[in-house]
């Protein structure tokens, strides 16, 4: 419950707390109110009335803060702190409470912010949301304090006092006298414990896993994990937390954090433009596995050759990321640039990355003959070495049966995590072409065609957003009608709002074109529809255009096909084969999932509405290593939170977002622009402007020149997306939990996620925007 609506009702109460007839007051106040609203209230003033032994220390904040002694204690407070405790102290009849604290408290957080309340829209401030894994920890947690003995690796006995406890983990106190080494093995006897209980799982000293440590003023918080496999005394704590949960508190802090991150990862995962990449590593890095959605597979289906192969493997060849791997960032990244060459129903991938382009002396030569075909794309790749061992805790810990053995195995053998993003910009394409007049010798371009592939599993994000309705796998003849004739093929699956066909020859298609299609032999199943010249519009294909995906048109209830699909279903309950993806591991797709969002190489903020208004909400990052990370925090008031405004000030948010949102029909298509951003060294002013505003390529090298010479310079391709509602249902069961022990934070978390309308994802282009250009960064 929120006791902020009863706030009033509060400070009326307050002073009336000692009086003798204070329960008839409390009821004639709170005329109405259940008696749970009432309890709630009495506790809630006697934790402000609760003496407090707190020190106020303002020094480090406020400049003007001087030494102040009540009862016998040393605060440092200015002289508005000291008016806030002395007028706070009537209220409590001269006793510093959690009142008073919290009066002074408050009054300096609410003074030390005026930039990000009334001026919070023009900061465009953004919270960092993480999704890493690496503190992530679903069981059931209980604040519970008793001493324990910690054992570590190099003999140290260390005592120490828990702060809460669960199945999995354990947060306990040490002095900070000692040091240790996150990632070491420690053993915990349960001292506090065996002084109520003489079963034979307390004799003997429990194996956990450093994770992380939070330095205080004079202690160090260690947390811990359990990673080996379950115990008797694990059997022990379960039973010992159900039995007590009513006695102690239960910690929703951190299933609160798991359940909003999960939240925003339902939005951003179905949407995400980048495709993840997998890789293992016996004696040379191998693409071992792929995870999909609506907005990435057409880079996966770019590479899909005559025969229905998918050839990705020639994009991202051992020998390419070895290359890559030499690189000393945590993130490494490349260019790499390809384009198709078709001969008879014969489809050539051809591609090279930046790095083979300079060795060779062929990058005029090969971007500007490949920059004019249609098949022309420009990938941003990087990559990073994995972390697998997050896994064991994680599955160990929530959910073993949605993940099979040999899935985690599988997941476990990951060495490398990679991303692949299409940055292909139609209007690049003149600086491309600039580059080199004389296009007549691209036989030499013959070296850089890719000859052999691996197999690799095509693994689907698996969320609610991504199919509409089911498919059928059904095998019949089909006609494909176009301006230029007829081809003859067979369906391979259909839905009522679309088919999937495979031809005999290539068809002269493009994405958008409208085509007819015939079922001859189906027609002979009805009298009353005509399945001659049903209307269908193309949304995709494989690089030899002899696969061909359809949907119908807006009006799919009244499209002929539609209505003899779904008849078609209807008529035949059980018998229709569905076209399902076969899964051989069953949970590989979950386990990717964690460690895709654990190595978040992605950058996404997550723009809200309310009441109409647009503002920056949070934005998914990597604080340490994201190429954009320093431009973004670089601006920030707050500590750990990020700041927008090289990208959105200057009404640049309501610009690119406001008004191009409207305009955007559902979630599935994206605006992009590419934002130039110069960071002045010197004065630390930023100065930018959308890449299409500048006249020509020499005001752009202009500009660009000029950042480079005095300070940083910064291509960043924004893509707008709209999103839909929330996926509540997938959270639904760790919401009415937290509602269970706090439903006012259970909806904090709902009306948070509903607010969410739009991503806006960031790929950072400088290397790629400087490579056109031939530009330097002397940086």
């Amino acid at each position: 419950m929120d006791l902020k609506q009863y706030q009033s009702q509060i400070e009326q109460l307050l002073p009336l707390m000692r009086d003798s007839d204070f329960p008839e007051l409390l009821d004639r106040i709170l005329f109405g109110e259940s008696n749970n609203v009432k309890f709630l209230i009495k506790m809630e003033l006697n934790r402000l009335s609760a003496p407090c032994q707190r020190i106020i220390d303002l020094r480090d904040k406020f400049a003007s803060a001087e030494e102040f002694i009540f009862n016998n204690k040393r605060h440092f407070l200015d002289s508005a702190a000291q008016k806030a405790f002395k007028k706070s102290l009537k209220r409590f009849n001269n006793v510093y409470t959690m009142g008073v604290y919290e009066d002074v408290i408050n009054l300096k957080r609410n003074q030390n912010k005026p930039d990000i309340g009334k001026q919070g829209k023009e900061l465009l401030q953004a919270e960092h949301l993480n999704l890493q894994r690496s503190n992530a920890r679903g069981a059931e947690r209980m604040h519970f304090a008793i001493p324990v003995q910690l054992f570590s690796p190099d003999g140290q006995e260390i005592p120490a006092t828990t702060s809460d406890i669960s199945t999995t983990g354990l947060r306990i106190k040490i002095s900070q006298k000692y040091r240790l080494q996150s990632g070491i093995d420690v053993g915990i006897i349960f001292t506090g414990l065996q002084k109520e209980f003489s079963g034979p799982e307390l004799r003997n000293a429990v194996p956990y896993t450093l994770v992380g440590q939070d330095k205080g003023d004079d202690i160090t918080w260690l947390r811990l994990a359990r990673t080996q496999e379950p115990m008797r005394f694990d059997g022990f704590i379960e039973g010992f937390i159900k039995g007590n949960k009513h006695r102690y508190k239960i910690n929703t802090e951190n299933l609160l954090h798991s359940v909003t991150t999960k939240g925003y990862e339902q939005y951003y995962l179905p949407l995400m433009k980048g495709l993840p990449l997998f890789f293992s590593h016996d004696h040379e890095p191998k693409l071992e596995s792929v995870l999909y959605n609506s907005q990435n597979l057409p880079i996966l289906e770019y590479w899909r050759d005559e025969n229905g192969q998918n050839c990705l493997t020639q994009l991202v060849t051992p020998e390419r990321i070895a290359l890559l791997l030499k690189q000393p960032n945590t993130i490494k990244e490349t260019l790499i640039y390809s384009f198709i060459h078709h001969t008879e129903s014969k489809a050539f991938f051809i591609a090279a990355s930046k790095e083979e382009l300079q060795q060779t002396g062929l990058k005029p030569l090969f971007l500007s003959f490949a920059s004019r075909k249609t098949s022309w794309r420009v990938y941003k790749l990087q990559l990073t070495v994995a972390e697998p061992s997050i896994l064991k805790r994680q599955f160990n810990e929530h959910s073993p049966e949605n993940v099979s053995r040999i899935a985690l195995e599988k997941a476990l053998e990951v060495r490398y995590v990679g991303l692949l993003t299409d940055a292909t910009f139609d209007s690049h394409k003149p600086s491309y072409q600039n580059l080199s007049s004389d296009v007549k010798s691209a036989n030499q371009l013959t070296r850089f065609v890719s000859k052999t592939h691996s197999n690799f599993e095509q693994l689907p994000f698996k969320f609610v957003q991504q199919r509409q309705e089911k498919r059928y796998n059904y095998n019949t003849l089909v006609t494909l009608t176009t301006t230029t004739g007829s081809l003859e093929g067979t369906t391979q699956d259909f839905s009522p709002r679309g088919l999937k066909i495979a031809l005999t020859q290539a068809a002269p298609v493009k994405k958008g074109d409208k085509v007819l299609i015939a079922l001859p032999k189906l027609q002979k199943l009805t009298k009353t529809m005509n399945l001659s010249r049903m209307v269908y519009r193309v949304v995709g294909f494989n690089p030899a255009r002899t696969i061909v995906h359809l949907c119908v048109g807006k009006h799919a209830e009244a499209h002929t096909g539609t209505e003899f699909f779904n008849l078609l279903i209807e008529s035949n309950p059980g018998k229709l084969s569905e076209a399902v993806e076969k899964l051989p591991k069953p949970g590989l797709e979950l386990a990717l999932r964690h460690l895709c969002c654990h190595h978040f190489l992605s950058a996404v903020n997550f723009v809200t509405r309310h009441h109409g208004h647009f503002d920056i909400g949070r934005l998914a990052i990597d604080p340490q290593h994201h190429s954009l990370a320093l431009l973004l925090s670089g601006f920030s008031k707050i500590p750990g939170q990020f700041n927008l405004s090289p990208l959105f000030a200057d009404k640049l948010m309501e610009q690119l977002v406001g008004s191009r949102l409207k305009e955007l029909p559902g979630n599935k298509a994206n605006h992009q622009v590419e934002l130039y951003v110069h960071l002045d060294e010197k004065t630390q002013a930023v100065t930018h402007g959308l890449a299409d505003d500048f006249i020509d390529d020499s005001e752009r090298k202009a500009f660009i020149n000029h950042a480079l010479q005095h300070g940083h310079f910064y291509s960043i391709l924004m893509s707008l997306t709209r999103v839909g509602k929330p996926d509540i249902e997938s959270i639904q069961k760790e919401l009415d939990y937290i509602a269970h022990y706090a439903i006012h934070k259970a909806k904090q978390v709902e009306e948070e996620l509903w607010s969410v309308c739009a991503l806006v994802e960031l790929l950072d282009t400088t290397t790629e925007t400087l490579y056109r250009f031939g530009l330097r960064d002397p940086h």
